[in-house]
């Protein structure tokens, strides 16, 4: 097969004296960002089961179900 002209410049360069640059293509010390990995049933249950779930402790609700409101109200004299 022909080489590229990527190939061609790198072994010019390596003739020339300058540092090869394919020495520097290591792996990411084991960490292979291509590698997916999918959730397992019991993660995709607790995820489906929490993705509209809101967080009631800001919004005023009691744990029996049941809401107040509140205002903020300053007096005016």
């Amino acid at each position: 097969m022909a080489k590229s002209k990527a190939r061609k410049i790198r072994e010019k360069q390596v003739r020339e004296g300058k540092l090869d640059v394919t020495i520097r293509r290591n792996d990411w010390g084991g960490f292979n960002p291509y590698n997916r990995q999918t959730k397992t049933k019991k993660e995709a249950l607790t995820h489906m089961q929490a993705k509209h779930r809101k967080n009631h402790s800001q919004t005023g609700y009691d744990e029996n179900g049941s809401f107040i409101f509140t205002f903020n109200c300053i007096p005016i004299i």
